[in-house]
């Protein structure tokens, strides 16, 4: 079967034939042309790995003789917005070449029990490793742990958790992309006030760091601007227009908004039905096309966007890597500033 395999990968082809991709890929004629021509259902595993193996002759390059691929699977919460579920598809696109498979399950959002759950039902399943959008709780750590136990590393994706089983994390440096909101904001406000700091508890450490680094800049260098107030809106749509209504309604002197996480379509309802479009400054995260309608119409002002494309694929290798035993520092992933003038060329889904 490896002889086979390294000998269909090195026969370098225009076009590979349905038998050659079966053989290849290990599976029946049958499946690999319901993969090709989209008929019937077939496992996303599966349809990975028959499109590993198409990529594979077509390019010439080699597959690896691994009797199976990497079994990786990826946890994102569910209900978590568009941002969300263009990273799952990026991770499965990444299934469909190199040498893994990608799952993407969702897990009730911000519900740690669920979390812990889900990531302890990994053992057991065959799965190699997996990545997770980490939720800061005690019963989060003891599922890394037992997994670590299982021989199944874990992979903190976006948001970091402390605990020394996790073998990295994927994402932005979020103090510093709170710094970089601090900025923004201090440079941005016109007049003295106070401004207001959109966040979904305690639960997302990415969210905590992003209020620390806003906070210090604008400590560090933007006096004119006063108290910031923190309002939970548990990254939710609805709880955030309450909130930010609220806050609306009884300080005057606001400025500014700051959201840290997601529910962005709460915020701009509630300063479009108070009437204040445009007389604060609006700062979030994750260009998308809702946050992109929103720059367009100024009610929103700067997104600070992360690549999913970017995630994904750094997440992908560094877990192969580390299951390969290769050393691999995914480091910290760059930030990007969206204003109403560059959206243009951005890709989002």
């Amino acid at each position: 079967m490896d002889s086979d395999l390294e000998t269909a990968a090195m026969d370098r082809k225009r076009h590979a034939t349905i038998a050659e991709i079966a053989r290849l890929a290990g599976v029946g004629t049958a499946t690999v042309d319901r993969v090709l021509h989209n008929r019937g259902t077939v496992r996303e595993t599966t349809r990975q790995r028959v499109e590993q193996a198409r990529a594979a002759i077509e390019s010439g390059a080699p597959m690896s003789p691994r009797a199976r691929p990497w079994r990786l699977k990826v946890l994102l919460p569910e209900l978590a917005g568009s941002s969300t579920e263009h990273l799952g598809r990026c991770l499965q696109a990444c299934g469909e070449r190199g040498n893994a498979t990608v799952e993407c399950v969702f897990a009730r959002k911000m519900e740690p029990a669920a979390l812990a759950r889900k990531l302890r039902a990994c053992a057991g399943q065959g799965i190699d490793a997996v990545a997770f959008q980490a939720l800061e709780d005690p019963r989060v750590h003891d599922a890394v742990d037992f997994l670590h136990g299982a021989r199944i590393p874990g992979l903190a994706l976006l948001s970091g958790l402390a605990n020394p089983n996790i073998i990295a994390t994927v994402g932005i440096d979020n103090r510093a992309a709170g710094r970089t909101a601090g900025f923004l904001m201090g440079r941005f406000t016109r007049q003295a006030g106070r401004v207001a700091i959109v966040t979904a508890g305690s639960l997302y450490r990415l969210h905590e760091d992003r209020e620390m680094g806003f906070r210090a800049a604008l400590r560090a260098g933007f006096p004119h601007i006063g108290e910031s107030i923190v309002l939970n809106g548990e990254d939710d749509g609805t709880r955030n227009f309450t909130v930010v209504s609220e806050a609306l309604a009884r300080y005057p002197d606001l400025v500014g908004i700051y959201n840290v996480g997601g529910g962005h379509e709460g915020v701009v309802r509630a300063l479009k039905e108070a009437g204040v479009v445009g007389e604060l400054v609006h700062i979030g995260h994750n260009f998308s096309q809702e946050t992109r309608s929103y720059l367009l119409d100024g009610s929103m002002d700067i997104v600070l966007h992360l690549d999913m494309h970017n995630v994904a694929e750094h997440a992908v290798e560094a877990m192969v890597a580390h299951l390969e035993q290769r050393q691999r520092d995914p480091g910290f992933l760059p930030i990007g500033i969206v204003t109403r003038e560059n959206t243009t060329g951005l890709a989002f889904s």
